[in-house]
């Protein structure tokens, strides 16, 4: 399926079956471009974020390689790797009858924990480089929910535990590495040059015998307020350790890259407003649900005229997007347009209360519009356990064919 033209015309088109995840091609690829502008700095898109094989396709050139979090992601990054993409891992979850898959799959590994490092670094084979995954124990995200660096923290190495289990960094053996990752979303590039000096003031010695440092993710490239800070930091880390440096943005890549698109199929009233029943669900966008924050839509007027609430499909009955103005009176049938769903959707997206998955479509590089991907019953039953051609389907009147 192919259409020709520009991006309004893709997101209005009445090709696109809804509900659908819809991805801009154009869009990732200028993101990509602007951030490898960033000198010094090793690339890596972090699979968590969208895993869509044709994405990380599109990718794969413009970046030095992957960063995974489990096995699977690890495969998948290895299918799609170049020949000079490297995969970095780091999970709280590594389990034993996986790390040798890992060890193959993988260059680079940052241990979440001492007992980790422990259990497994002699595991691995030599040519893999180990680091350790940092908890600097600085917090700039305020909801918990997502704060890698809150009290109790299951994310790395609590950098006051490991001054008090280590003397001397060098008695952790074959460590080459550190990793952190310390915020959210983030603007601000204040935050990370903090963060790499609250590490040297306690880290100096081990900084010097390492071969390289991560800096994680969290940040939104293209919408920093002072690029020129990160810049600061890098050429800190090169001038005074001679790091390679690695970076992982991932939210600053895909998220404006992607829309759910989804129609109207009901409209009635509700203690006196109006609720407009999506053919789409927060179970496609399970971060709205799960942090509670209206999601920004094209088309809606601050100052409109009509509201309505706009809810989702399923029985839940928190399945509610949220209040929502408009120009012009919804009509069933309408399409209502959800903007910055690029990352964080179809990875968590589920079929609750059996209703579909959102069909994948990308508007290539070649303006085209292009089906990927449309789900069916047989994705449904094959997470319920049941067996192609098992289930035999009753009559249920005597006219049923």
């Amino acid at each position: 399926m192919h259409l020709k033209g520009g991006r309004s015309m893709l997101l209005a088109s009445d090709l696109i079956s809804t509900p659908a995840f819809v991805y801009i091609e154009k869009i990732i690829q200028k993101k990509l471009h602007n951030i490898r502008k960033i000198q010094d700095c090793n690339i890596l898109y972090p699979l968590k974020t969208c895993a869509l094989a044709d994405v990380l396709r599109l990718m794969a050139p413009l970046n030095n390689g992957f960063s995974v979090s489990s096995l699977f992601e690890a495969m998948l990054a290895k299918d799609i790797a170049k020949k000079n993409n490297v995969i970095h891992i780091t999970t709280p979850g590594l389990r034993p009858d996986e790390i040798e898959n890992i060890s193959e799959l993988c260059d680079y590994i940052s241990f979440n924990s001492i007992s980790q490092w422990k259990l497994y670094h002699s595991k691995l084979k030599s040519e893999i480089k180990q680091g350790l995954r940092i908890n600097p124990q600085l917090s700039f995200v305020k909801d918990d929910r997502y704060n890698p660096c809150r009290k109790q923290s299951k994310l790395g190495i609590p950098l006051t535990e490991l001054l008090h289990e280590l003397n001397d960094i060098s008695s952790i053996k074959n460590i080459s590495g550190f990793l952190f990752h310390t915020n959210c979303e983030s603007t601000d590039f204040n935050d990370l040059l903090e963060t790499v000096k609250h590490i040297e003031a306690y880290l100096p010695s081990a900084l010097k015998k390492i071969s390289w440092i991560n800096l994680g993710g969290g940040y939104l490239f293209d919408e920093s307020e002072n690029a020129e800070v990160l810049t600061e930091t890098i050429s800190l880390l090169k001038s005074r350790y001679e790091l390679d440096i690695f970076i992982e943005p991932g939210n600053g890549t895909i998220r404006d890259a992607g829309y759910i698109v989804s129609s109207v199929i009901d409209l009635f009233k509700s203690d006196n407003r109006v609720i407009a029943v999506l053919d789409t669900t927060v179970n496609h966008m399970p971060e709205v649900f799960m942090y509670q924050y209206k999601p920004d839509i094209v088309g809606e007027s601050c100052n409109g005229k009509y509201k309505y609430i706009l809810a989702g499909a399923s029985c839940l009955a928190g399945d509610i997007f949220g209040e929502y103005k408009f120009n012009q009176p919804l009509k069933i049938g309408n399409r209502i347009i959800f903007k910055s769903m690029g990352a964080y959707t179809l990875v968590k997206a589920n079929m609750f209360n059996g209703i579909n998955l959102p069909s994948i479509y990308a508007y290539t590089l070649e303006r085209e519009l292009v089906l990927k991907r449309r789900f069916t019953y047989d994705d449904f039953i094959s997470r319920c356990v049941v067996k192609k051609n098992v289930v035999k389907r009753k009559k249920v009147c005597n006219s049923c064919s």
